[in-house]
């Protein structure tokens, strides 16, 4: 949890400091006064990188020449006190008085998870939005998912490399040699990450469609499946059976036993057993091996984990197609409360983070919510413009 924090220079905080309890915290006040903002710092000191901006220095406020950001986090084993300094030229950035080559070293101890109305783009948006929150993830649940993760992006980045120059000048530095040390490296990479999201989605298909289920009464259903673009017969391996309500509530507490070993989790591919990684290098590679003339041609990589998808659908129909709003934001609350429990049972339990989601709920969708939040037993932290709006009682009332 997160127990104070200084912000100067961030948008529109200068000088700001603020100490933070256990239970509900409801930050509130007029738009434009800062609340989204104090979010994303408490997030970027969090998680290592910030849920609105790609380059730290879009954060910095106008005319300002630098940001500075300090937080206390407790991580029930030890304090861990970071800071940030973000300016024109670069950024410095410190855990516990020891200098970090970036604010990506903060991740995997002291988790957040953040609920905002744009998170539709979980549902509506292209398949890179669902990529990055399944990674994200994916992360939490081991250091070597992201140290695959890593060498995935920078072995795929060289290969587009070489073939970008391959189809300017018909030749490519390192030549044909190159090329196939660079295919192997991607192969080994994304079978790993291929399998380690794979398993990731079985964990979590039961668990985002138990929720959407709680949360739209059980009026409708809606599946989740991992869309491969090496072999599309294996979208079947992620098929689950829904979990009933207590199956999901032991999969939220601390100290439950693994999913995998929940009833009714066996449909379309036992769960007990982890996915064989020496299958999907081999179809990753006969794979490439017959897009290589195209790839050559279009001066890119065809196929791989960078071009999968997570399919979340209603009524046998993709849901970006045919949800409603409704159905969107409730799926989209699932898929965060989903990252919950995963950051719980592998980390610990997160900061959750709410940016006036409940205006976009109708009244039995919030009050839902409202019952899963106090279910959950995080630090919560919550924006909003008028408390009045909230189905609970806060533990704490902030104003900005």
């Amino acid at each position: 949890m997160i127990e104070n924090i200084f912000i100067d220079g961030l948008r529109s905080l200068k000088g700001f400091e603020q100490s933070f309890g256990p239970g509900i915290s409801v930050v509130y006040g007029p738009n434009g006064c800062g609340k989204t903002s104090l979010l994303e710092a408490i997030y970027l000191l969090s998680q290592g990188f910030s849920f609105r901006a790609r380059d730290l220095k879009e954060l910095i406020q106008w005319k300002s020449d630098e940001l500075i950001l300090r937080g206390m986090f407790n991580d029930q084993e030890r304090e861990r006190n970071r800071a940030i300094r973000v300016h024109r030229r670069g950024s410095e950035v410190r855990e516990n008085g020891e200098s970090l080559k970036s604010p990506a070293g903060f991740f995997g101890s002291c988790p957040a998870v953040i609920m905002q109305p744009s998170d539709i783009e979980l549902l509506r948006g292209a398949p890179e939005v669902r990529r990055h929150w399944l990674d994200e993830i994916l992360c939490f649940r081991s250091a070597a998912n992201a140290a695959t993760l890593r060498r995935y992006k920078r072995v795929l980045q060289q290969r587009n490399q070489w073939l970008r120059q391959y189809k300017k000048d018909g030749a490519a530095v390192g030549g044909e040699e190159l090329f196939k040390v660079l295919t192997y490296q991607l192969v080994e990479q994304g079978a790993k990450l291929w399998a380690a999201r794979l398993n990731l989605s079985r964990e979590i298909s039961p668990v985002i469609t138990g929720y959407y289920r709680k949360l739209s009464g059980g009026v409708d259903e809606i599946t989740c499946a991992y869309k491969s673009s090496i072999l599309k017969e294996l979208d079947a391996m992620d098929g689950a059976e829904f979990l009933d309500e207590e199956e999901l509530d032991l999969t939220s507490g601390t100290g439950a036993e693994p999913v995998a070993d929940l009833p009714g989790f066996s449909e379309g591919g036992s769960a007990e057993k982890p996915v064989d990684e020496e299958s999907l290098r081999v179809a990753f590679e006969r794979k490439l091996a017959g897009l290589e003339f195209v790839e050559k041609m279009q001066g890119m990589t065809m196929s791989g984990p960078h071009k999968d998808d997570l399919a979340l659908c209603i009524g046998g129909y993709e849901m970006r197609s045919v949800g409603s709003q409704g159905q969107c934001r409730s799926a989209a609350v699932a898929m965060r409360f989903a990252a919950v429990d995963v950051a719980s049972r592998y980390v610990s339990k997160p900061v959750l983070l709410l940016d006036d989601i409940f205006a976009e709920l109708d009244v039995n969708r919030r009050d839902a919510v409202a019952s899963l939040i106090r279910e959950k037993g995080c630090q919560v932290i919550i924006a909003t413009p008028q408390i009045e709006d909230l189905p609970f009682t806060a533990d704490a009332e902030i104003k900005i």
